[in-house]
């Protein structure tokens, strides 16, 4: 951590107020890398942190956490820009004995049984070169931002403006910290798989305890349970949702919300030789491999009978979280981790004070999400599309004859048949011939109005010719709303014919145009299937593209997650289904009695 040093050349310490300490650092872009050393009291030890950029890919990593990658460019850059034009504000010592009071002691990891009492941060910043930019030991603070420092080479000790937060150690501070990449909005099903692995004189005993699947229906806005599986009795038991119980949809949604959140505290790389889905190969797998996954709390299979592939189970069960695109994340819970994992650990036993916990995530897609589309059938010749056409036609006619509400009332009347209306009960005699004068001609009252046949549950009566066509509609009050249409005429007693459609008959259309029709109909019925088929190809070849994507990063890593968060994904069974409660006692849909909707019954 000491080697090309940045030398200054001090002649007297009044001379070095109002100077620049790295004059040569100019650009803060210009930094690849960055190495922060401190002591951690807390932990009674030296915490080294390094990121750094690859000359090749331009990608940040973490080299002191086994080169994770890191998300650094603009934490890089305000790392960087501390040290750019930094100006010495005054000069606080030229004694060397000093150090120790202003907090500026170099922190040297051979001395690390001494203690921290005294020692900085040390501070460098590389360019792609491996060429020092700056290298600083900070120290005590100093009204606020101000700072004592040091540079290793020298005694002087400075004052300077540096405010030193983006200087942190914290790893989630310099990567993506967002585990999943999840909204809760997608989140449709969760599967609970509440077990452990348990330690007895025999071995580890995989002891099962329930399993779960449920789904969230957002148009009901409610939980649904598929299956509740209990193994309490040491057999599997279905468990059926009484009348009078619930899901606990505030625990569940806070699981969904939690996944959401989900944040990385820290990782460790796993052994070569395990695959991303956690099954290994026992010819790769060593002893130190299967040590190191069971310090963690990863066990082998107890049950397992294929002798070659070594499957793991986790010490604190698994959750399977489905997205409405059908991306499905495995997560396996291991034991708890603590900054340093003790050799308890490998005797099943856990660090009672730790507050975090190992987790191993993968992913993979439930392809029953994209079930295969429902293609039309490509008719082969004319006789085959005649048929299809003819059964197309049938099911169109039955489909073509919707019910009527009769007005007024709540009933369906049935559809019109085709008979010839009623004639009026009184006909008006104005196209009787006279051989008066019109003076002469007009009645002592006037004629009544023809009145077509009324259905006396309604106000209105509809005229209709035989096949079943309104032509006019008479109001209340006997107005004709469209004379137009209904000349005053005698009614004829000829019925009207069927149907008024002027579609050529299938014995009208010659070969040659039932050919024409065969291959329009074949191009256009194969263009619809080819378009679902790609369609939904299209979708899934998207989803298989992020469950890729997801294991590229999940592969090669044990993460480990708070306590808290932890505990807030489990969920006993005791707490999975309760009792209604008063506020709920209309049921979830709201419903009086507890009813549900249709088509969402709660399923055992």
């Amino acid at each position: 951590m000491t080697g090309n040093r940045v030398t200054t050349d001090v002649s007297t310490a009044n001379n070095r107020i109002g100077a620049t300490l790295f004059e040569k650092f100019t650009d803060p872009l210009e930094a690849a890398s960055l190495k922060i050393l401190r002591y951690d009291n807390s932990k009674e030890a030296f915490d080294e942190f390094e990121v750094s950029k690859d000359r090749k890919s331009g990608l940040w990593t973490i080299p002191s956490h086994e080169s994770y990658p890191a998300d650094a460019s603009k934490q890089m850059a305000d790392a960087a820009t501390l040290f750019v034009g930094l100006k010495v504000i005054d000069v606080a010592s030229e004694k060397r004995s000093d150090q120790t009071l202003f907090g500026v002691v170099e922190p040297n990891k051979q001395k690390e049984a001494e203690g921290g009492e005294g020692v900085g941060m040390l501070v460098q910043l590389r360019d792609e070169k491996g060429e020092m930019l700056a290298d600083l030991i900070i120290g005590k603070e100093v009204d606020g931002k101000k700072r004592f420092v040091r540079v290793p080479s020298e005694d002087l000790i400075y004052v300077c403006e540096l405010d030193s937060a983006p200087l942190t150690t914290e790893f989630k501070s310099w990567i993506e910290p967002d585990l999943l990449k999840l909204s809760s909005n997608d989140i449709e099903t969760i599967g609970v798989r509440d077990y452990q692995i348990v330690p007895t004189e025999q071995g580890m005993v995989l002891s099962r305890n329930y399993e779960a699947d449920l789904t969230f229906s957002s148009t009901a806005n409610q939980w649904i349970a598929n299956r509740i599986t209990s193994f309490e009795a040491g057999s599997p038991a279905e468990k059926v949702i009484g009348a009078e119980e619930q899901l606990n949809s505030v625990k569940l949604n806070e699981i969904k919300n939690t996944l959401d959140n989900l944040k990385i505290a820290d990782v460790t790389k796993k052994p070569s030789g395990l695959a991303a889905d956690l099954k290994g190969d026992k010819s790769v797998l060593s002893n130190e491999a299967l040590t190191s996954l069971a310090r963690r709390g990863f066990y082998p299979n107890p049950n397992q009978k294929d002798g070659s592939v070594v499957d793991f189970y986790s010490k604190s069960g698994e959750l399977q979280v489905t997205l409405n695109d059908g991306v499905q994340y495995l997560l396996r819970f291991g034991g708890s981790a603590s900054a340093d994992i003790n050799e308890a650990a490998e005797d099943g036993k856990e660090d009672s004070v730790s507050i975090n916990r190992f987790l191993l995530v993968t992913a993979r897609l439930d392809e029953s999400k994209y079930p295969q589309p429902q293609l039309e059938k490509v008719p082969e010749s004319v006789e085959e599309l005649k048929s299809l056409e003819a059964l197309k036609e049938a099911a169109g006619a039955a489909s073509a004859a919707p019910a009527v509400s009769a007005p007024g009332t709540g009933e369906t009347a049935p559809p019109p048949v085709s008979e010839p209306t009623p004639a009026p009960t009184e006909q008006p005699k104005t196209d009787a011939p006279s051989d008066k004068p019109a003076s002469e001609t007009t009645p002592a009252e006037p004629p009544a109005e023809p009145k077509p046949a009324e259905d006396p549950k309604s106000d209105q009566a509809s005229v209709r010719v035989p096949n079943g066509k309104l032509i006019a509609t008479v109001q209340e009050g006997n107005t004709v709303a469209d004379p137009a249409a209904t000349p005053a005429q005698e009614p004829t007693a000829t019925p009207a014919p069927a149907s008024t459609e002027t579609k050529p008959s299938a014995q009208e259309i010659t070969d040659e145009e039932w050919k024409e029709r065969l291959e329009a109909a074949r191009e256009r019925i194969t263009k619809e299937n080819t378009r679902k088929i790609e369609q939904r190809e299209e979708k899934m070849n998207a989803a298989k593209s992020k469950v890729n994507e997801l294991n590229r990063r999940f592969a090669d890593w044990y993460y480990v997650i708070s306590e808290a968060d932890f505990n807030k994904l489990r969920v006993a069974q005791k707490d999975l289904v309760q009792p209604k409660t008063a506020a709920a006692g209309a049921g979830e849909s709201g419903l009086p009695g507890g009813v549900s909707l249709p088509g969402l019954p709660i399923q055992p």
